[in-house]
């Protein structure tokens, strides 16, 4: 197996600007020297994940998460080290010969890349069939009158299935895929007498969706005309590639826009998102045919603390999005709902008033939060009848009570007086009564029943001396080559933890192939993750080159006590299990031994 060249390694590590790429997919501020944002490897409401711009590097001090470029990648993406190289080079424009990096008859990196290469083989497919063919006219025609341009159709990838029974399962059979595999990624249905393969998709047209990378993994079918009851929209089940919780249709295209404006448009499905688009709005996302959940809503704060909030205009599109809000509310994100008119969805409305209209009226000018309640609550009630007076009173406060800021309750109180014709002292004092009956209720609640507050900035955990020593000593280890060898000559037992101790053999084979110290290169040569973390954790550490020998030596001397005293306290167990047990012999030996381990204790 050729591998890629080390300086070609280099390059991509070097022409990759960590902070850009990073920040494609968290949402980054700068804060004197460094940058930070949300963790993108666990769950955290204050930013505690920092990028070094100077060290090219990046570090969390939640869950210590911690790497260059190529690890991030192959973090994020769960790649191996090839594949992140290829991705990056592409991205820096450093051209890679992919047969050369995979080698002749190597394995496919990943578990799941048969079905995202015949997911790629049936978009590339269906789009043929749409732009190049006499059985696509009809369905080309449909969808340039509903305001499609060919641009528009060829960035979405839309394309058109054939009403026959086996055309893609034939053509993935020629083309020597799995049947069974492409059964299972949603491709293909077998046959009730198991005789064969027919396809999932015929006589729609197709949306292909993607995951955060681009790569498509499912589909979703549109029919033309609807017969004998068939279904509007039929989607690709779940999959091993695809799951609806943890999709955003266009994330892969607006992700840069997003994380540019710093505000995600929210809508119900993608297509409200592509007549957005075309419209001028490049920065939304859709839920895939499923409620919007805590996973979506964990991948869009990364990116962006503000979000607006576009649902359909009828009672199903304002109760969809009241609980957008309400859950993005509770994630603590900035959260806007843009209105539409009468019972309009995006596309109508941007096809009747334009899309200008559409950018300007309606979503640069969305409702608060609170207002947008508001609105809600009022929809189904007459202010006229006092019963729905009180009620409408009722709801907005107790949505209220939740809101922290005096001024924002002051402007609702005072707008509920005005729409009501209640004081502004009566709905006060109402006010005041919830918020102390719901204080009550909080200190009574039972402690493990209330909500788990999500931790705010972690500290980098203390840590204990002997970790301290281990991560300073494998840091001078990693930076000089000539002092691993002559430890190595020495000390055939130096570090305690076991994860320091695989990695000191590591470092050795690291040594052997490569000659020279590069960190950065020996952290992208483990597979493990955990290992990776504790290589750029230590190579952080804050070392003094000029007295690296004293440092060294403290080290060494510091865990060589460590282990004597553990040694010790072993044995002196040993002795008490043995006097138990009246093995006198194997006691006094015991003692003996633990005499000649305090003296050489001693002596350190």
């Amino acid at each position: 197996m050729t591998r890629i060249p080390e300086e070609t390694i280099e390059a991509v590590r070097s022409q990759t600007d960590i902070v850009d790429l990073i920040g494609e997919y968290v949402q980054l501020t700068k804060r004197g020297k460094n940058w930070f944002g949300l963790c993108p490897f666990h769950g955290e409401s204050t930013p505690s994940f920092s990028v070094s711009e100077d060290k090219q590097l990046f570090h969390c001090f939640g869950c210590s998460a911690s790497g260059n470029a190529i690890t991030f990648v192959m973090d994020i993406e769960n790649s191996p080290f090839t594949e992140a190289v290829v991705k990056l080079a592409e991205r820096t424009g450093i051209e890679i010969d992919v047969t050369v990096s995979e080698g002749a008859g190597a394995k496919p990196h990943n578990e799941y890349k048969q079905m995202i290469e015949a997911h790629a083989l049936a978009a590339n497919f269906y789009s043929h069939l749409l732009l190049n063919t006499v059985e696509g006219e009809e369905a080309l025609q449909y969808l340039e009158k509903r305001g499609f341009t060919r641009e528009s159709i060829e960035k979405y990838g839309i394309g058109w299935s054939l009403n026959e029974r086996d055309a893609l399962a034939n053509l993935l059979k020629r083309k020597s895929f799995d049947m069974r595999e492409m059964e299972r990624a949603g491709l293909c249905i077998m046959k009730d007498d198991g005789t064969g393969y027919f396809d999932r998709f015929r006589g729609r047209i197709m949306f292909p969706l993607h995951d955060d990378n681009g790569n498509v993994v499912a589909f979703s079918g549109r029919i033309l005309v609807a017969m004998n009851q068939e279904a509007k929209y039929l989607n690709s089940p779940e999959t091993p590639i695809f799951e609806k919780s943890r999709i955003l249709y266009n994330m892969h295209n607006a992700r840069l826009n997003v994380r540019k404006s710093g505000k995600v448009i929210l809508f119900e499905g993608f297509m409200d998102t592509i007549a957005a688009d075309r419209a001028g709005v490049s920065n939304g996302v859709a839920v895939m045919g499923t409620s919007l959940s805590d996973a979506h809503l964990i991948k869009l704060k990364r990116m962006a603390k503000n979000m607006i909030i576009c649902c359909d205009g009828d009672d199903a599109g304002w109760e969809a999005a009241k609980r957008f809000a309400i859950m993005a509310a509770k994630k603590e994100m900035d959260v806007e709902i843009a209105l539409l008119p009468g019972r309009m969805d995006p596309d109508d409305y941007i096809s009747e008033y334009g899309g200008d209209a559409f950018r300007e009226k309606i979503i640069d000018n969305p409702h608060s939060y609170m207002s947008f309640i508001m609105a809600y609550a009022k929809r189904s009630k007459n202010l006229s009848y006092e019963n729905d007076v009180l009620q409408y009173i009722h709801e907005v406060l107790e949505e209220l009570a939740l809101r922290t800021s005096p001024v924002e309750r002051d402007l609702y109180i005072r707008q509920l007086s005005t729409e009501t014709g209640i004081s502004d002292e009566a709905i006060h004092q109402q006010f005041m009564k919830m918020a102390g009956q719901r204080a009550k209720q909080a200190k009574a609640e039972p402690l493990q029943e209330r909500p788990v507050q999500t931790a705010v900035m972690i500290p980098d955990k203390k840590r204990t001396g002997t970790e301290r020593a281990e991560r300073l000593l494998l840091c001078h280890l990693m930076n000089d080559g000539a002092l691993f060898d002559r430890i190595r000559e020495n000390k055939h037992e130096l570090f305690i933890r076991d994860d320091y101790a695989a990695l000191f053999v590591r470092l050795a084979g690291f040594y052997e192939q490569f000659g020279t110290p590069d960190f950065h290169r020996f952290a992208e040569s483990l597979e493990d993750r955990e290992l990776r973390k504790i290589v750029l954790e230590a190579a952080m550490v804050e070392r003094d080159p000029e007295h690296a020998e004293q440092e060294i030596e403290d080290c060494i001397h510091y865990l060589e006590k460590y282990r004597i005293t553990m040694t010790i306290q072993e044995k002196m167990h040993e002795s008490k299990v043995a006097e138990k047990s009246n093995d006198h012999t194997r006691a006094l030996e015991l003692a003996r031994e633990i005499i000649q381990l305090r003296k050489s204790l001693s002596a350190l």
